[in-house]
């Protein structure tokens, strides 16, 4: 009788037959997965079902493990219809957390006029960082960027920026969405932004946010660093919330429009994960909200 494979064993024969159709990340998480769960996926679908109630309470969770196992399953042959209507009953538990999450960052974030007050207290680096948080609603891995005196042809897995005497020019293309949305161009003529980054003194080749011996940062080290110099460690996420709210309370859908470009995402996106209005209190507000930014934009 063949030994039973391993969790471990049963995703890399997955991975290796789907290849370069699953991220490096997406990878990586499973990897993590197969390493802790302490049931094999290919027992029965009941048995699934109840170690992952027993072992994990957060629904985020658990629909996340279950995405792992339905996929090796399949590739196994093995019954799935039970793990999936398991992980579809998770769907109402996940966007409760998701509202309860945002009712409680509303009342804990500062409004767009203190967040502006606060960044033009900022001088340097923590000017330049936070100008493209809160002014462009970028990411952090959108500003790990490389100081040139000319954007290149070949442009690899980079991020660029230079500038002029009248502008800077930002160009992105190892950001998070990069697969879908494609190179990212930037450009700003903020007298003071310009101003800030010319005080720098930046030398070609030059990471804006860099190591001692000026190498290129591993992203969590860099994530790490952007954290703390973001306002009030709030981080992007936060700050691009303030920004949507602020923008949603005038209904200045043009802008929103133009953030969903530089940002990278989705009108969706932004309403689902970064509207603070969307949460039981205000479900009709936020509802409304979403009717107008289809109009607007389809106009």
């Amino acid at each position: 009788m063949p030994k039973k494979k391993t969790n471990k064993e049963l995703l890399l024969d997955f991975i290796d037959s789907v290849k370069d159709k699953v991220s490096q990340q997406t990878q990586k998480t499973y990897l993590q997965i197969s390493n802790t769960l302490p049931f094999n996926v290919l027992t029965t679908q009941s048995t699934i079902i109840k170690k992952l109630n027993d072992l994990y309470k957060n629904p985020n969770t658990k629909a996340l493990y279950l995405n792992m196992i339905i996929l090796v399953r399949r590739h196994n042959g093995e019954e799935t219809d039970k793990l999936i209507k398991f992980r579809n009953s998770l769907r109402d538990d996940i966007i409760q957390i998701r509202k309860d999450k945002m009712s409680e960052t509303k009342k804990e974030l500062p409004n767009y006029n203190e967040l502006l007050g606060k960044l033009n207290e900022l001088k340097g680096l923590n000017y330049i960082v936070n100008y493209l948080f809160v002014k462009h609603g970028l990411r952090n891995k959108d500003i790990n960027l490389k100081f040139v005196s000319k954007i290149p042809k070949d442009k690899e897995d980079e991020n660029y920026l230079t500038h002029s005497k009248s502008k800077a020019q930002l160009d992105i293309n190892d950001y998070k969405t990069d697969k879908t949305f494609g190179n990212k161009s930037i450009i700003i003529t903020d007298k003071r932004f310009l101003q800030e980054l010319k005080d720098l003194k930046l030398k070609d080749g030059e990471y804006l946010i860099k190591k001692k011996n000026g190498d290129k940062l591993k992203i969590s080290s860099f994530n790490e660093r952007i954290l703390n110099m973001s306002i009030d460690k709030l981080g992007e996420a936060k700050i691009f919330k303030v920004l949507i709210a602020h923008l949603l309370d005038k209904k200045d859908f043009k802008r929103i429009e133009e953030l969903v470009s530089s940002r990278g995402t989705s009108i969706s996106t932004i309403m689902k994960s970064y509207n603070i209005y969307n949460n039981g209190d205000d479900e009709k507000k936020n509802t409304k909200l979403k009717e107008e930014i289809k109009e607007n934009i389809e106009d």
